[in-house]
């Protein structure tokens, strides 16, 4: 099979692999489609992966192949998307009932930790396997990670029907929170940015939005729920300033240095009596029905955050353009005939 796989730091190359291997438990996927994270171009430019060589890419979809041995959930040509993260089911955290899947002590990753999506097959466990309504909803079902996240996000805030709320960073884990917001009845979502990319991006989806590269953070009116996506210290300082008393913070976004406010906002933040709650990762238990019935209904809307499609074969050459940061993008998705 084709793939981009990635053979030490700053080494990615178009290669012949082998198909992957079908244990028993596992099932074998053709790949129709996969999205590049943001997580992984550090991975491609510097850092590298957790071992080499390696198939990166944990946000994909595809059409069952070869299914697990006497499954009787998935059947050859049924369209899933893949949910990538893999627990031990054996540590302390494991064992604590109530506690998600990331905070696991010995987790595998599909896409970092073990072979992922950037290529034409993909072997992976039964249960990490999300049903999409239809072949056609496989575009959209590449973002089944991205939006695991946003619901997780939502869900951890405690958001309620109503309420208005900002995200700070409409890349797509902010916009599929602002889609979750949508989904859970706010009163008012506002997608606010520096990047004209990504307000262009948010117009197009029919969110109000805040270019802060030209608006005045005192013209925006006050909300219940602040969302951090963009992984900017300027950003939390902007959502403390704009929170209401009582108000509510969620960080789903990671800077590359330090977070720093001023003693001036960490006061606001006190007297304000904000609510500060953190967020990483995803967990769905319960809720994959739910899922996979949002990204249905959704799914034209998730296919407006694809920006970019490309092939296998020019995966190397714009993952090297992203690491240069030479294009603007949404999501770049690579697409598997």
């Amino acid at each position: 099979m084709k793939a981009a796989v990635i053979f030490a730091n700053e080494d990615i190359r178009y290669a012949d692999w082998p198909e992957p291997e079908v244990l028993p438990g596992t099932v074998k996927i053709k790949i129709r489609a996969a999205g590049i994270c943001g997580s992984d171009i550090p991975r491609f430019a510097s850092t590298g992966s957790y071992n080499h060589p390696k198939i990166l890419g944990h946000e994909f979809s595809g059409i069952v192949e070869t299914p697990a041995e006497d499954s009787k959930l998935f059947k050859k040509g049924d369209p899933v998307a893949v949910l990538p993260i893999i627990p031990c089911g054996e540590c302390e955290n494991c064992a604590t009932n109530g506690q998600s899947a990331f905070h696991c002590k010995s987790y595998r990753f599909i896409g970092s930790r073990d072979d992922g999506g950037f290529a034409e097959y993909c072997a992976v466990p039964e249960k990490n396997l999300l049903r999409l309504p239809a072949i056609n909803a496989l575009k959209a079902g590449s973002l089944t990670e991205p939006m695991a996240v946003g619901l997780n996000v939502a869900r951890k805030s405690g958001f309620r029907p109503g309420k208005t709320a900002i995200v700070f960073g409409s890349g797509p884990i902010g916009l599929v929170t602002g889609i979750w917001l949508k989904e859970f009845g706010a009163n008012r979502v506002i997608m606010a940015d520096i990047r004209q990319k990504n307000i262009e991006t948010a117009d197009s989806l029919g969110f109000e939005t805040a270019d802060l590269s030209k608006t005045d953070i005192n013209d925006i009116a006050k909300v219940d729920y602040a969302f951090e996506a963009a992984g900017s210290g300027k950003a939390l300082s902007n959502a403390i300033f704009l929170l209401k008393p009582e108000g509510v913070l969620t960080v789903v976004g990671r800077d590359t240095k330090d977070s720093v406010i001023s003693l001036k906002d960490f006061e606001t933040f006190m007297r304000k009596e904000i609510q500060l709650r953190g967020c990483w990762g995803y967990d769905v238990r319960g809720e994959t029905d739910f899922l996979s019935d949002v990204i249905a209904k959704r799914s034209q809307q998730l296919e407006g955050l694809i920006s970019h499609i490309i092939t296998i074969g020019n995966a190397k050459s714009v993952i090297d353009d992203m690491c240069a940061k030479n294009f603007e993008y949404c999501k770049v998705v690579i697409e598997f005939k």
